[in-house]
């Protein structure tokens, strides 16, 4: 596996209602939490 391809762990806190509101959000469009933050950190650092 190279590089590019290698997955890290990305563990946070999250206030309670948050995280409700972010997982029953991803659901609703089909998603899971992680691929909603992978696209929101690529976004965030200019990778997308």
């Amino acid at each position: 596996m190279d590089d590019k391809n290698k997955v890290k762990q990305l563990t946070l806190r999250l206030p309670e209602l948050l995280h409700r509101e972010f997982k029953a959000t991803a659901a609703r469009e089909g998603r899971t939490m992680g691929e909603v933050a992978t696209e929101l950190i690529k976004e965030y650092t200019g990778k997308k």
